[in-house]
């Protein structure tokens, strides 16, 4: 006979999943379709919206070669990625990763360099999504505004609760790749110029491939917060290294195509590549109604791009706090919605006075896009060396090949990059140190009132 169904109380949640949320554990209900969704909208940002006519301008018809090697650049990392988000799933992510392989000292330096990376990338796409919405409405306005009504309308969807949030982005993932394919489509379908994917030849083409490489990359990442919902998995150890190779086959052919696309209509003298240049390129092909409608689909994927940041950067509040490197409230998790409500409200806060301190002009977007790029090189590198750490034979050799190719670009980085970097790997490691200390004398007295 089997067991009889757990009984639902008013708000649909059964009795043990609401003693387990609040304990600060997360419901599992993603499935492949939404945990791919959600990974294709946590990638594909103003990332698809900007570097494209980056790149264009600074590679000319070598440009779409970049984007192929920084797509190869990107499969050994997704392959950490996967192995490790498969066996050691959790709302940690990549803090779990360097938790597993080196420690918990380890852990928090990670958890507190991607706190400090999250509290500027979130707000540079918002900024960004910002200036798409001035341009679409014609506003007279600063970005800053606009910027704070995005993050504020992420921060609710992803407070309301993992139902509303994970069908919405299912459905603004299937519109955005939709738009983006087509867009790129349309402007291959009547090219002015034509189009081939060119290989460098020489040693200057390739210093030029090989910047471009760099500057293109930040469209590459994303993944790495996607391994913050993996507490979220029905079945992370089958769905997450799937979800990793579907949304990058997607991600990849989108930007290829865009990439092409623009090549088809646009030189790469044209001033408009460093604005918006897939607006410019739908507009040459199909006129300025098709324009517009691409600018309104640029704020879709910044919208998008936003929930799914939110909803990783909760989780990763959510289990620091849990951890107990954050104050302990943090890690709750609401029952009816099963959201880090009080985790969602930090991130929202914190983005919103960043965006209001760049609007005041103390750093520029591109300080904030720099540096937050950059330290996502270093935390690839932590789970590189995590790799190496926690497997044998060739895998390990595998992770060390990685790592050692990572340390290799972080060779590069400036001054500022390096301070902003040490800076929050030391806070993590000596806010671990304090608390480590804390609870031993928490212990201690009360073995002594004992």
């Amino acid at each position: 006979m089997s067991a009889p169904e757990p009984a639902l109380p008013a708000n649909g949640v059964t009795v043990a999943e609401n003693t387990q949320q609040e304990q600060g554990r997360l419901s599992a209900h993603l499935g492949l379709p939404g945990a791919t969704a959600l990974a294709i909208t946590v990638v594909v940002g103003s990332g698809a919206l900007v570097l494209p006519g980056i790149a264009y301008r600074q590679a000319g018809a070598d440009a779409a070669f970049a984007w192929i090697v920084a797509a190869a650049v990107t499969i050994p990392l997704l392959a950490v990625f996967a192995r490790l988000g498969a066996r050691y799933p959790g709302a940690g992510g990549v803090a779990g990763f360097a938790h597993a392989g080196f420690g918990r000292t380890a852990a928090a330096a990670v958890e507190v360099l991607m706190l400090g990376t999250f509290s500027l990338g979130i707000p540079a796409i918002a900024l960004t999504g910002g200036n798409y919405v001035v341009r679409a409405l014609d506003l007279s306005i600063k970005s800053g505004p606009a910027a704070a009504v995005l993050v504020l309308g992420a921060g609710v969807v992803v407070a309301i609760g993992v139902r509303l949030s994970g069908r919405l982005q299912t459905a603004l993932a299937l519109m955005l790749t939709i738009g983006l394919l087509c867009a790129a489509l349309l402007a291959l379908r009547n090219p002015v110029t034509p189009v081939s994917v060119h290989v460098p030849t020489d040693t200057s083409q390739l210093f030029t491939v090989a910047a471009t490489v760099g500057t293109v990359f930040f469209a590459f990442t994303g993944w790495e917060v996607i391994s913050f919902t993996t507490e979220e998995y029905r079945n992370p150890q089958r769905d997450f290294p799937r979800v990793l190779v579907l949304s990058f086959v997607i991600v990849t052919a989108m930007y290829i195509l865009l990439a092409i696309g623009l090549q088809a209509q646009l030189p790469a003298t044209d001033p408009g590549l460093s604005g918006a240049p897939v607006g410019d390129m739908v507009e040459q092909a199909a006129g300025s109604g098709a324009a517009q409608a691409t600018t309104v689909l640029g704020i879709v994927a910044i919208a998008a791009n936003l929930v799914g940041a939110f909803w990783g950067a909760s989780r990763l509040v959510m289990a620091s706090a849990r951890a107990g490197l954050l104050p302990r409230p943090l890690a709750r998790v609401h029952a009816g919605s099963s959201s880090p409500r009080r985790a969602v409200a930090v991130c929202v806060t914190v983005c919103l006075v960043v965006i209001g301190l760049q609007t005041a002009g103390l750093f520029s977007l591109g300080t904030m896009l720099s540096l937050a790029g950059r330290n996502f090189f270093v935390i690839y590198l932590f789970c590189a060396l995590a790799y190496a750490r926690l497997y044998t034979g060739w895998a390990r050799a595998f992770g060390i090949v990685v790592a050692v190719v990572l340390a290799t670009v972080t060779l590069g980085f400036g001054l500022a990059s390096w301070i902003y970097l040490l800076a929050l790997l030391t806070a993590g490691s000596l806010a671990h140190r304090y608390h480590g200390r804390r609870a031993g004398a928490d212990t201690e007295a009360e073995a002594e009132a004992g």
